[in-house]
Order: C-alpha cells, then sequence, then structure tokens
C-alpha cells in the first residue's frame, strides 16, 4: 500500500508506449497523402473500422483538437478561425482545427486535405458548421448520415433505416475513393475492435480496486487509440500492455493517489489543457476513479459487434449512441457507476463547447442525488479553451463539494 511518503514513480509505462504510436498515427496520415492514397475526416459517431477495412485513412478531427488544447494551442488557432467570422461561441474543437485549416498552422503543421468526410448526427449538430466550411475550403464531398433520436436503443424501423443509411455512406465513399468494402477484412478489423474493446473495459473495470491503480488524467490521456485505432494490430497490443500495467498495480495494492479519500466521478469532456487539475485534486486525497466519457467506445456503448453481420451490428450502434439516447439512459449509466465504483460523488462538467452533453446535467445531477442518494457539483468550463475555464474558482468549487461529502458522511 503506497503512502505520501512513497517514492515510487506513478507514470505508466505504458504512457510511454502511446507517445510512440500517436507519433506513428500522424506519420501515417501524412504518408498516406505523399503516396495519394484516400483518406477521410470523420466524427467521433463514425466508426473508424469501415475505413480501416476499406484502406482508407480515417482521421478525426476532435482528436487533432484535443492534441492541439493539451499543447495550450486552442486561443492561437481560435483567434484565426474568428478572424475568418466563426464565432467565438462555436465549440473550441471547431475553432481549433478551422484555425489549422486557414493557416496551415498546429502542431504537425497543415494538416492533409482529405479525399472525402463522412458526418453522422448522432452526436453533435454543430458538426455541420465545421464539415461544411471544410468542405467549401478544400472543395471536399460530404456524406452526412442520418441517425434519429431514440429512447434507449435503435430498434426495429429505426435500425432498419440506420442500416440503410451506412450501406448508403459505404456505397458513396467507395465511389468516391475509388476503393471497395471488403467484407472479410471487415471481420478481421471487427474482430481485432472487440479485443480491444473487451481490453479497455477490462481497464475501467480494474479502476473500481481500493485503492484505484491510475487517475482520470492517466485515463483520458489514453483514450486515444480507443478512438482512431480500433481495429488495428497495435491498438490491441498497446490496450493488452496497459491492462497488464494496470492489473500488476492493483495486484500490489498501488495507490494512484496515496490516502485516497474521496473516489469521485467526472461527467463529460476534461479539460484537455489542464489534466493537471486531477493530480492537485489527489494532494486533497481526491481520486476520479471512473468517469461517463471513457464508457462511450467500449463495450458498454458501442457493444461487441457482431462480427458476421457488421454492418447491421454498426448501425445499432450508431443509432444509440451516447448523445442519441433521452436521459433515462445516462442516469441508468451514472447509477450503475456510481453503486460499481463505490463514488461518493460526481462532478458534472458543464463544458461550454459541448452542450449537447452538458444541457441535460442539472437534471441528472438532481435524479442522481434522488436515487443514488450521492452529491454533485456542476463545473463550468470548457474541454479545449483554457480562455472560458477559471481555474480557481473551480478548485474553490471543488473544496467545497468535498466539505459536502464530508459533511454527510458525519
Amino acid at each position: 500500500m503506497t503512502t505520501r511518503g512513497d517514492t515510487r514513480p506513478t507514470r505508466l509505462e505504458a504512457t510511454e508506449s502511446l507517445k510512440s504510436l500517436i507519433k506513428t498515427y500522424y506519420d501515417d496520415l501524412f504518408r498516406a497523402a505523399a503516396e495519394g492514397r484516400p483518406s477521410v475526416w470523420l466524427n467521433v459517431g463514425v466508426p473508424c473500422e469501415f475505413f480501416y477495412a476499406m484502406d482508407v485513412f480515417p482521421f478525426y478531427p476532435e482528436n487533432y483538437g484535443a492534441a492541439c488544447g493539451a499543447m495550450k494551442l486552442t486561443p492561437k488557432l481560435s483567434a484565426i478561425a474568428e478572424a475568418h467570422g466563426f464565432s467565438a461561441d462555436l465549440c473550441s474543437y471547431i475553432r481549433t482545427t478551422l484555425g489549422t485549416v486557414f493557416s496551415g498552422e498546429g502542431p504537425y503543421g497543415q494538416l492533409p486535405r482529405p479525399t472525402v468526410q463522412v458526418s453522422a448526427m448522432n452526436s453533435c449538430v454543430a458538426i455541420m458548421v465545421w464539415w461544411r466550411a471544410v468542405e467549401r475550403h478544400w472543395g471536399i464531398p460530404t456524406f452526412v448520415l442520418d441517425t434519429p433520436l431514440v429512447r434507449e436503443d435503435s430498434t426495429g424501423i429505426n435500425l432498419d433505416y440506420v442500416e440503410s443509411e451506412v450501406l448508403r455512406m459505404l456505397s458513396w465513399v467507395e465511389e468516391g475513393t475509388g476503393r471497395t468494402m471488403d467484407m472479410e477484412r471487415l471481420r478481421e478489423v471487427v474482430r481485432l475492435s472487440n479485443e480491444g474493446k473487451d481490453l479497455w473495459a477490462e481497464v475501467l473495470d480494474l479502476r473500481r480496486a481500493r485503492p484505484c491503480p491510475i487517475t482520470a488524467a492517466d485515463i483520458f490521456t489514453h483514450m486515444f487509440p480507443m478512438v482512431a485505432l480500433r481495429g488495428t494490430p497495435h491498438y490491441v497490443s498497446h490496450l493488452r500492455a496497459l491492462r497488464d500495467e494496470v492489473k500488476a498495480r492493483v495486484d500490489e495494492g498501488f495507490a494512484a493517489v496515496p490516502d485516497e479519500r474521496y473516489r469521485l466521478l467526472w461527467d463529460n469532456l476534461p479539460p484537455w489543457f489542464d489534466l493537471r487539475i486531477f493530480g492537485d485534486l489527489a494532494q486533497r486525497g481526491v481520486n476520479f476513479v471512473i468517469d461517463t466519457y471513457t464508457q462511450a467506445w467500449g463495450p458498454r456503448y458501442m457493444g461487441t459487434i457482431d462480427a458476421d453481420n457488421p454492418v447491421r451490428s454498426f448501425a445499432g450502434y450508431m443509432g444509440a449512441g451516447f448523445l442519441n439516447v433521452q436521459i433515462g439512459k445516462r442516469l441508468e449509466l451514472l447509477t450503475e457507476l456510481v453503486r460499481d465504483y463505490e463514488v461518493d460523488g460526481v462532478v458534472f462538467h458543464s463544458d461550454r463547447s459541448c452542450k449537447p452533453f452538458s444541457l441535460v446535467q442539472v437534471e441528472l445531477r438532481n435524479q442522481l442525488l434522488e436515487r443514488a442518494g450521492v452529491p454533485g457539483v456542476l463545473l463550468e468550463g470548457d474541454h479545449n479553451d483554457p480562455n472560458l475555464f477559471d481555474r480557481e474558482r473551480a478548485m474553490g468549487r471543488l473544496d467545497s463539494f468535498l466539505e459536502v461529502i464530508d459533511s454527510g458522511r458525519a
């Protein structure tokens, strides 16, 4: 068991290999462009597995935006987008990526022009502003995949409709890129994707341990392959190494937060520009042992994709994604996580840039307190723009929230 005097390093060894994984991904992106191979820009509600199976390189601008946020480039790149007439009220991911598109500036220089773009309506309608701006700037054809809102699951006529949309999208991509869908290849990609998601689920489950073996900063850092590399061999090998390292920590009783006193749940995206806040809170005995955002690409929401019928199976996932369902399903998830991870309180990050995720948080907080007896606090901020996050005020609210938890223990 670790104590405050324990001097063992807490940085995961897998974090070093993750850096290499991300570098290779961007090297491959630029290599594909140099060799004239097709690429596609996707929003995170569109599975990358389809495109790996078609040998069309998948790129997620949301991931790129998070990287810019972590490197504290968002204010500079946002100013460029705003100078081109885009509102400062738009999502900071949008402003960041458009800043690079317009100027060629950013951590990797100018991003290669994609061959096509695909977006699904299952996450955020503001993406339409983003994709249309890129479409106009570079003259890129764009496909928008319709996904009707559902109560809990996509079934019956809704599922039939989304499946038809996926098939229409695949045909459109084939025509636009000159590549064809290899169903045998897709089945192999799905097999690897499922294997990695199971490993990710194991990592999340290992966080139930007392003391918790990793921090929120650790798990958020390692989300990159879950979003952009699903279905590739190196995605599986990385997650297996991560799982093994976290399991070894649990076996030895390693405490990521010495003297862990408060086990909290983080709802919504984190502030990518300030993941250190989780380390600062650790000095108060706080560990965020679980989070809702990390659930979105694992088995809990994406589910195990049926390799024998992958198109329909993916359609089911796309039609009932995290933000495409009614509030009841999110409340069930929160209640389950609070119970399984023995959570003392929930921090709802009211993220100015992610309104679909944030708008229902007040009601979720109220219902969770009534249903599970667990208090929650709203923390106003942004996932990518430090100008929209008052750190001193946030720490003050969190300190007050810890007092509320303590008073409930008395």
